[in-house]
């Protein structure tokens, strides 16, 4: 079957109302005209990014490259004055997080956080295998469909171990969300890798267990120190007696 064909021209486009706003980005629910379909288009304003231009550039085309159903891939990207305009498909249900802030303050059944978790970590898997690290594996970066299909989404921090071959090489940006980043990420000491993923993930289960990350009350940079000091965070399955230890 002849794979779809998105244009490239701004024209083509129609956008409808914003789904999503960051400090450089906007996310768009759109109609791509000529193929008469709903679709999402971040729109990344290159005078407000701090990234280098190639960087950007670079994530839109992994995203057309990727091709793993519990990942979110890019139809097409292109220029468009001074932002660039990358055509997704519209997750209709949107994020975990938007999901439990309106739904599940307290967080979801166990069977529906194992469902979640499943999915999310056979997307992570195949990303990793690519050898991309995501590096913002959270709640609010889990993609919903209309027909419950999970894809872990928001390729702005990620970025690729393999750029010159080497598998071992370890990243030193400091990027992510406080609560959710692992110690090696904030520390800076030895640089970081795949594993600093798994790290966000475990927080992620929490969250969609508890209804909020740990440490998540606090302060950035205290949730930062925090992370840091204590033990890792798990489970009180004296208080968690919802949950199964299985």
């Amino acid at each position: 079957m002849e794979r779809k064909k998105y244009p490239i021209r701004a024209e083509d486009y129609q956008l409808r109302e914003p789904v999503g706003q960051g400090v450089s980005a906007s996310v768009y629910r759109a109609l791509c005209i000529p193929l008469v379909e709903v679709v999402a288009i971040k729109i990344v304003d290159f005078e407000r990014n701090n990234s280098d231009l190639n960087n950007i550039c670079r994530e839109a085309h992994t995203m057309i490259l990727i091709d793993h159903p519990n990942v979110l891939k890019a139809h097409c990207s292109f220029v468009n004055d001074h932002n660039l305009w990358v055509v997704m498909p519209y997750m209709e249900e949107g994020s975990c997080f938007h999901i439990m802030k309106s739904a599940y303050p307290n967080g979801f059944k166990e069977s529906v956080i194992a469902t979640v978790l499943r999915e999310v970590l056979k997307g992570l898997e195949y990303l990793h295998h690519q050898g991309h690290i995501h590096r913002d594996v959270k709640a609010g970066n889990i993609l919903v469909d209309a027909r419950g299909g999970i894809k872990l989404g928001d390729f702005g921090v990620s970025a690729c171990l393999f750029d010159s071959g080497d598998r071992q090489r370890s990243r030193n940006t400091f990027v992510g969300t406080p609560c959710w980043m692992a110690p090696e990420v904030m520390e800076q000491l030895h640089g970081y890798d795949f594993k600093a993923d798994i790290w966000s993930f475990g927080i992620t289960a929490l969250k969609l267990a508890h209804g909020h990350a740990p440490f998540s009350k606090y302060p950035p940079m205290e949730a930062l120190l925090m992370n840091l000091q204590n033990a890792p965070p798990g489970l009180d399955y004296e208080s968690d007696k919802k949950f199964s230890k299985a």
